[in-house]
């Protein structure tokens, strides 16, 4: 307790040159005590990264060389001499010299280490390459012979071949499908024997170290391929391997094999799940190793004098900066963002900090000031909306007066049979009932369009002759919200500047269609056009309301083109509102695009 309280009495200078003094001492111990479990670490990883790169270069070659085998022989089990042989059940003598002459000619073209090459049909009858010189065999002791056929690459490991001509030697069985080039179904296999040739020369050249070694276990525990050629073929439990504990897959061991310490790792093919495991004697891999802890140990202990030595000099500079720092942060923490650090232009740890303190500072003002701007617009917005949405519903006439005398006039009509008057009073009444009902700000395309048609009608009565109107929507639009009140302005418009003009001989055409994730809705005529001067006008006010805050609405337009487009813009963001087309003495096309949402459930 009293050596505590002594430290706690010591200044930060001191207490720093204490600390990394005592931390120096017990890095040099704990190394020390361990470097040897570390170090054998160390060479295990380092021996499993070598091995693991080595057998994945004998895994990729040991595929790519089985592949080859099934990729040369394509051409050859497609031949019509292999097909009919084995699809044909009349074969002849004859026959049987043209498939052996077909494999032959394989043989010669292609791999040098083939020792054999059966043919195999559904009926297990054998064709091979020697057939000629040994007479016919039923090669029943053949592994491959005992097997159904198989549908794909298959690799039987190696074993010691039992037919005339084979000297007994250990071989490696491929079996390849064979499929009726007609049917596609399974005709046959094609087996070939290859000798153990090629894979020793890949081994011996991916040798580890001066005496390391690689061997492949098969999934059933016999050895494919090691060196010593009298244990090919064998289980290992019948070799000097049997004593050998095998590593967990991707895992490295040291462990005790005739009469040295031995590191041993092992890696499984995905192709034909045998292991490949590699040894090495552990001295070898760490020999350079221990000069290198030795080295490190030195070194450490150099750099502890050399914190003894200079520690009491660089604290001092060290704790001050710090302590500065700490004040400002403390500054900062109590919403005082005006304060600055002193930044001395350097790339010490110091100057940096201090540099990135006033970075962040500095941010942290803008963005609170860019927050109170985002809050200021946000409020600008939703009054904009609302004051939309009020000089809407001033430039509404009373509604409760108005649609109650057309219902007085329709209750007329009808005493007095006059159905024309009848009809027009009603659609009128519609008409500003559905403008009075603003208890949402979004409805569906449907019921837009049902108000749109009781206008129509109204136009339809104006102009009984010549006037024509479509509307060409797809039902499955029908239920997909939109805002409420953005096409009758627009078809007003229409009427006011395409269809009067031309004493009603004119034609609207209402049409929707989906643009990727869009909703377009246009509303076409055939009138005059609008004036490239007025376009130009009306097309300079949209784009003032897309890409600056949204302006409010003027008096005489509060349910124009730039109302609907202001509401579209309002709900959906300046990507969407309208567009406008129009073309001198042949029409207008005004496009109206919002967002296609998930339909509204009525």
């Amino acid at each position: 307790m009293k050596s505590m309280r002594t430290f706690h009495k010591l200044s930060i200078r001191a207490k720093m040159v204490l600390a990394f003094l005592s931390l120096s001492i017990a890095s040099v111990l704990l190394l020390a005590l361990s470097s040897h479990y570390y170090y054998s670490q160390a060479v295990k990883k380092d021996f499993f990264n070598i091995s693991y790169e080595a057998t994945n270069r004998l895994n990729y070659f040991l595929d790519y060389y089985f592949k080859q085998f099934q990729r040369s022989s394509s051409t050859l089990i497609e031949s019509n001499t292999i097909q009919n042989w084995l699809t044909d059940q009349n074969y002849t003598s004859e026959n049987i010299d043209d498939v052996e002459r077909e494999l032959r000619r394989y043989v010669a073209l292609n791999f040098p280490e083939i020792q054999n090459m059966f043919l195999v049909s559904r009926t297990h009858n054998v064709v091979s390459i020697r057939e000629s010189f040994v007479g016919v065999n039923n090669y029943a002791s053949e592994s491959w012979n005992r097997m159904p056929l198989q549908q794909k690459r298959y690799i039987i490991p190696t074993h010691i071949a039992d037919y005339p001509g084979s000297m007994g030697e250990g071989v490696l069985s491929i079996v390849l499908p064979i499929f009726g080039v007609e049917s596609l179904e399974l005709v046959g296999n094609l087996v070939i024997d290859i000798s153990l040739t090629e894979i020793y020369q890949a081994f011996m050249r991916s040798k580890l170290g001066q005496s390391g070694d690689f061997f492949i276990l098969s999934d059933n525990d016999t050895i494919v391929f090691h060196a010593n050629h009298e244990w090919n073929g064998l289980p290992i439990s019948q070799t000097g391997l049997k004593d050998l504990k095998l590593p967990k897959d991707q895992e490295a061991t040291i462990q005790p094999f005739q009469g040295a310490d031995y590191l041993v790792a092992a890696v499984t093919s995905e192709s034909t799940h045998w292991k490949i495991v590699s040894m090495v004697p552990f001295d070898e891999m760490a020999g350079e190793l221990t000069s290198a802890t030795d080295s490190m140990l030195i070194i450490l202990g150099l750099i502890a004098i050399f914190i003894a030595l200079m520690v009491p000099f660089l604290s001092a500079k060290f704790v001050h900066p710090i302590l500065i720092l700490k004040n400002l942060m403390r500054q900062v923490a109590g919403g005082n963002l005006s304060v600055r650090s002193v930044s001395v232009p350097g790339l010490d740890e110091f100057q940096q900090l201090n540099h990135s303190f006033n970075i962040m500072v500095t941010r942290l003002e803008e963005l609170f000031q860019t927050n109170t701007t985002l809050q200021m617009r946000e409020v600008q917005s939703q009054l904009a909306q609302k004051e939309a949405l009020i000089k809407a519903l001033q430039n509404q006439i009373n509604p409760h007066l108005l649609y109650n005398s057309l219902g007085i006039i329709q209750s007329m009509a009808y005493l007095e049979e006059m159905p024309m008057i009848e009809k027009m009073a009603g659609n009128l009444a519609d008409v500003y009932r559905y403008t009075a009902r603003f208890s949402g700000m979004e409805t569906t395309l449907r019921e837009e369009i049902i108000h749109l048609q009781k206008y129509l009608e109204i136009i339809h009565v104006r102009f009984p002759s010549d006037f024509q109107s479509h509307l060409y929507v797809n039902e499955k639009f029908h239920a997909c919200p939109v805002v409420k009140l953005i096409l009758q302005p627009i078809l007003e418009n229409a009427v006011k500047y395409a269809i009067e003009p031309l004493e009603g001989k004119g034609v609207i055409i209402v049409s929707a269609y989906d643009e990727k994730n869009d909703l377009v809705i246009e509303i076409a005529d055939n009138g005059p056009g609008i004036e490239e001067e007025k376009l130009h006008e009306i097309e300079e006010r949209i784009r003032i309301i897309s890409t600056h805050d949204v302006p409010g609405i003027e008096d005489g337009e509060s349910l124009g083109i730039t109302n609907v487009h202001t509401r579209l813009v309002l709900k959906y963001g300046p990507g969407y509102g309208v567009r406008i087309h129009s073309f001198a003495g042949r029409g207008t096309v005004v496009s109206l695009r919002m967002p296609l949402l998930t339909p509204l459930i009525t």
